[in-house]
């Protein structure tokens, strides 16, 4: 005879998680599409004329609207035969609009699925499949200006929300110098900046990286309180000092521990006596037992990097002890952001005593 649990369990959540392909496919198809710029701008339109307006037949724009509506994509009006965009579209799916996800979904669709099709050579292997070891000594050692700019637009899209949720999540205004090491596109400390105006910032990342995110300072109007500083954090010895506090966002899991430790020595150095680290992640519970974004993630820095993965609280206490920290404070998000950020760790620098 079955035992009751037997009875009760069903495979939805399996079948559940075998349909995520095609969810992530439809959203990164209307987002490449353009459907929702194309309702935002003219408003809510009839399956038919989406159908014209994005070249598609009726068959498969019927399709595709159906489908949209049945992930809350976009929403029907009162009439039944017209659609508009969703709460959540208008919000993050609105190239117009600045938490627009479009960069983010464009890298998910062009690189991280073809590689995540490879997840069983990853795990045989331990190796990426979204770039290869044997053309590259590491990720962008060898990358195109275009797959640079994919990155960092994708990074500009995600770092929007969570540079949103650090700035409110964490008291800067004692602050007058930060550093964020891997700053990607800037945006936390354009976020920073614009909080406090006694704020000045640094951002230290790759020399194409910086390029480009020079641009955006300079359209942001903080060119001047804002600099960019090129570098490679691994091959550098030093990083530039002379700052009260420094941000590692979403950087850390890219590495494994060794590299890891080398990072935070650096930081060490670079702080003021009395300074104060911040790093952001989307951490692994202490126990291993999740949660599945940041294992996921996790995952992910199998198929993207050599040696990176999302790490534990502890792990990351451990490694700050060892590089010179006295005080580490773990801090909630007031809204995390799936698999980027659930939370800091602030640790601080011992004061100077010379």
């Amino acid at each position: 005879m079955r035992s009751a649990s037997h009875a009760t369990t069903t495979a939805k959540p399996l079948l559940s998680m075998l349909d995520g392909f095609r969810r992530t496919m439809v959203l990164a198809t209307a987002v490449r599409l353009g459907l929702f710029d194309v309702l935002a701008q003219r408003g809510p339109m009839s399956a038919k004329e989406l159908g014209a307006a994005l070249v598609l037949r009726k068959r498969p724009a019927l399709m595709l609207v159906t489908a949209c509506v049945s992930l809350g994509l976009l929403i029907p009006e009162e009439d039944g035969e017209r659609f508009g965009n969703s709460p959540i579209s208008s919000r993050y799916l609105v190239s117009s609009e600045p938490f627009w996800l479009g960069g983010f979904v464009r890298l998910i669709e062009e690189q991280q699925y073809p590689a995540w099709g490879e997840l069983f050579t990853a795990l045989r292997e331990n190796r990426p499949t979204v770039w290869s070891v044997r053309e590259r000594s590491a990720k962008f050692a060898t990358a195109g200006v275009d797959e640079i700019e994919l990155f960092w637009k994708a990074m500009r899209s995600l770092s929007r929300p969570v540079a949103d949720t650090v700035a409110r999540s964490f008291d800067f205004a004692p602050h007058r110098g930060l550093l964020d090491v891997g700053g990607g596109p800037g945006e936390l400390a354009v976020r920073l900046c614009r909080l406090h105006p006694a704020l000045r910032a640094t951002v230290f990342d790759l020399p194409p990286v910086c390029a480009l995110t020079a641009g955006t300072l300079k359209q942001a109007g903080l060119d001047d309180r804002i600099a960019v500083h090129p570098g490679d954090l691994i091959a550098d010895e030093t990083l530039p000092g002379g700052y009260d506090v420094i941000t590692l966002s979403n950087v850390l899991h890219m590495f494994d521990r060794d590299t890891n430790e080398r990072i935070l020595r650096k930081c060490h150095a670079a702080l003021d006596g009395g300074g104060t680290l911040i790093i952001v992640e989307a951490f692994v519970e202490d126990d291993g037992t999740g949660p599945a974004d940041a294992a996921l993630m996790c995952l992910n820095m199998l198929v993207d990097t050599v040696g990176g993965g999302n790490h534990t609280r502890a792990e990351y206490e451990s490694m700050l002890a060892g590089a010179g920290f006295t005080f580490t404070e773990r801090l909630p998000l007031d809204q995390p952001v799936p698999s980027a950020a659930s939370g800091l760790l602030v640790a601080r620098k011992a004061e100077d005593r010379s």
